[in-house]
């Protein structure tokens, strides 16, 4: 579908007219308390942003004439907000006459060019501090902050606004516990059953009293007064403490309708289509385009979608970062992509999708070259940031993954574009401060696609709520992938590190009591409570004490003086008053991944002392040479493990082995290699060899057993009972 230019730019000439609107009575009421030589420098400064803000604007949606203005004016107030011009009467006067062409041009008469060009004279000599002349204008016209019937409120107070209804709920919360107290009172006050029994008791006290002495009599009586007088007080209590009850009970439902009605409205304001967050963004790319001279075409899709304001305003600046990438190292140019086999006009894809009830997902798709994982490894080697054996032992996942690196860079050049290397970073810190999450995907030659997935509101989300050392934390729902109860036996200690094998993957685990400093963590029952959270792309497991369950929570920031604590991304608070932190889900793997394996390693299980057989892993990948580990140890066998195959074969030269389990693709040796020279050695020729690899192709496994393996195994279809069988056929 075409851009349709027109209907855009009536788009931008609406939105840039509530934004005038509101600067343009700003810049009045600024200029309306400015004395002589009296104003101050924020004074200044405030009407300096106005204006410039005002140009940039005008720039956008074309209105010459106002830009130009502004541009005159800026330079007087950029030479007063220097200190190198005094700000005189006549100065002051010559800003309001600014004004004054301004309210003219947005209220829709277009004032004599020569008035224009002699307003702008004016404003440029004044600014080189020549004497200030003041040309005639007529009245200009009274604006009006806000459109009939709209109220324009900041963010901000709404945000005061959401607070003080939570303040609410909280007192909704008390009440219904009151009201819940005054029905356990009532009841208590209440023993019907009681009562007649001890009704029955007195009257017959009361009719034996005459057949006692005459001194004891008196005294009775008064005792049996008093009786009746404490019932009749006790009614009236137990009257008094229904009706408090029916009150309370009231009451507590009227709190409960107002805080929750209150609560969803102010949500509900705070909530756009996602229409607002492409605004202006079709024309941004087909400028971008034009200047690079590529041509493209920008499909928007789920534009209906309501999020929370907040959050599309800081999605604004990572979506124009991504779309700037897709046009300058997505996108090839039409010579380009013809000779590739594809359309000459590119296609970039804005897609908003409602996953739940309280997420989305933001997708940015191009059809371009898609990331060079070569060159991406090559820069990362060259910045510092990677070894060239850590570079070339990385898969495709693991080095698309280097794109979100700070400073790195595919670019040749810094341009406006790009090439500073920072962009993406800033893409993912923004992303995880929302409480989402980013993934990458990647096909060469046929383009990315980045999945951005967010809460729909930063007021409330899912959060899993848990207890360790005592104490009770928040995890966002979003980065949990599964809750696991599972036998102490499970944990594994791999390499020295405690790890867990789930769903044929070797994952790492870590005690959260330790990540957060909290002490450690020593349990003695035969189950395990665990978190199984993905941050980044990255799977690992976290110990905790108990699982609380999960539920919607209200996120309060930490304040001014907290703004950024490590691990923790906000606080909320439990139905039943209890003040409880919220994590911060990528904040908590680097705090991971800086724990010093502790008392939770005491945990696994070793190998056994005294196995069968001895076997050497070769393998680059932790994850795969861990599962393979696993694997063998829980069948008996005593296993040692190399991260590649010249290791794996000084190993060999050095300790008997039973067997060899290798990869084929791993650095510096081979499998290929490995086996070759393990053939032409004496003292291994005989050493049986199993290639477990994803080369699955006829030549790959011809070419395995022309190196001498006795078993070829292919990872996409790679089950542990055929490793297990040919192991035991071998030794």
């Amino acid at each position: 579908m075409s851009l349709n230019r027109e209907v855009l730019q009536e788009q931008l000439l609406a939105s840039f007219k509530l934004e005038a609107d509101e600067r343009l009575v700003t810049l009045a009421d600024e200029l309306a308390g400015w004395r002589e030589s009296a104003a101050s420098a924020e004074a200044v400064e405030s009407l300096f942003r106005e204006v410039h803000s005002i140009k940039g604007a005008a720039r956008a949606v074309g209105l010459a004439a106002v830009e130009q203005l502004c541009h005159a004016w800026e330079s007087l107030l950029a030479a007063v907000r220097s200190g190198g011009l005094g700000l005189s009467a006549e100065r002051v006067e010559l800003c309001r006459h600014a004004l004054g062409m301004l309210q003219q041009l947005h209220g829709g008469r277009s004032p004599d060019s020569e008035e224009q060009a002699e307003l702008i004279e004016s404003l440029e000599a004044a600014a080189t501090g020549a004497p200030v002349q003041l040309p005639e204008l007529p009245q200009a016209p009274v604006l009006s902050r806000n459109e009939p019937g709209t109220v324009r409120v900041s963010t901000q107070r709404l945000d005061a606004l959401l607070f003080h209804s939570e303040s609410l709920l909280q007192h909704r919360l008390e009440a219904q516990s009151l009201s819940q107290r005054l029905s356990e009172h009532v009841l208590a006050c209440a023993p019907q059953h009681g009562r007649q029994i001890g009704a029955g008791t007195l009257e017959q006290l009361r009719g034996s009293l005459s057949a006692l002495p005459t001194a004891s009599q008196g005294g009775l009586r008064l005792l049996f007064d008093y009786l009746d007088w404490s019932q009749a007080q006790l009614d009236s209590l137990h009257f008094a403490a229904v009706q408090l009850d029916k009150a309370g009970k009231h009451l507590a439902q009227g709190l409960t309708q107002l805080s929750a009605g209150l609560t969803d409205e102010l949500q509900s304001t705070l909530l756009l289509a996602g229409s607002h967050l492409v605004e202006g963004l079709p024309a941004m790319v087909q400028d971008l385009a034009s200047q690079a001279g590529k041509r493209v075409e920008l499909q928007v899709r789920g534009s209906h979608l309501q999020v929370d304001k907040r959050i599309l305003d800081e999605l604004r600046a990572p979506l124009t970062h991504l779309l700037r990438n897709a046009l300058d190292h997505g996108l090839e140019t039409p010579q380009q992509r013809i000779a590739s086999g594809k359309p000459e006009l590119g296609r970039v894809q804005l897609e908003l999708l409602q996953e739940s009830a309280d997420r989305f997902e933001l997708r940015v798709r191009d059809d371009g070259r898609g990331l060079d994982l070569a060159q991406l490894k090559a820069k990362a080697v060259s910045a510092g940031l990677l070894g060239q054996e850590q570079a070339e032992a990385l898969g495709a996942a693991e080095a698309a993954k280097l794109v979100f690196s700070s400073g790195l860079s595919t670019s040749a050049m810094i341009t406006d574009l790009s090439g500073r290397g920072l962009g993406m970073s800033i893409v993912q810190e923004v992303v995880e401060r929302l409480g989402g999450r980013i993934e990458l995907e990647s096909s060469p030659g046929q383009g990315c696609c980045f999945h951005l997935h967010l809460p729909l509101s930063l007021s409330t989300f899912r959060a899993v709520i848990v207890r360790i050392a005592e104490r009770t934390f928040a995890v966002p729902a979003l980065a949990v992938e599964r809750c696991l109860r599972l036998p102490a036996s499970a944990l594994k200690n791999l390499e020295n590190r405690p790890s867990l094998v789930f769903q044929e993957q070797v994952l790492a685990v870590w005690s959260l009591a330790e990540v957060l400093g909290l002490g450690t963590q020593v349990r003695d029952g035969d189950k395990l409570t665990l978190l199984l959270l993905k941050v980044r792309g990255e799977r690992f497991v976290l110990l905790v004490d108990e699982l609380l369950g999960d539920q919607e929570i209200t996120v309060k920031n930490l304040g001014k003086q907290l703004v950024r604590v490590r691990n923790l991304l906000g606080a909320t608070l439990l139905g039943d008053g209890q003040l409880v932190p919220i994590l911060h889900p990528g904040d908590l793997y680097r705090s991971a991944l800086e724990t010093r394996v502790s008392a939770l390693a005491q945990r696994a299980e070793p190998s056994p002392d005294t196995p069968q057989q001895r076997v050497l892993i070769a393998e680059d990948s932790f994850t795969s040479r861990g599962l393979l580990k696993a694997i063998l140890e829980a069948a008996g066998y005593q296993v040692a493990t190399a991260n590649d195959g010249l290791e794996a074969w000084n190993t060999l030269k050095q300790t008997q082995f039973d067997l060899l389990v290798s990869d084929v693709e791993m650095p510096r040796m081979d499998g290929f290699t490995l086996t070759s020279r393990i053939r032409a050695d004496r003292e291994l020729d005989s050493l049986p060899v199993v290639l477990v690899t994803a080369l699955g192709t006829a030549e790959d496994r011809a070419r395995g057993l022309e190196a001498g393996a006795n078993a070829y195994l292919v990872k996409s279809g790679f089950e542990q009972d055929s490793l297990l069988d040919a192991i035991r056929r071998l030794i």
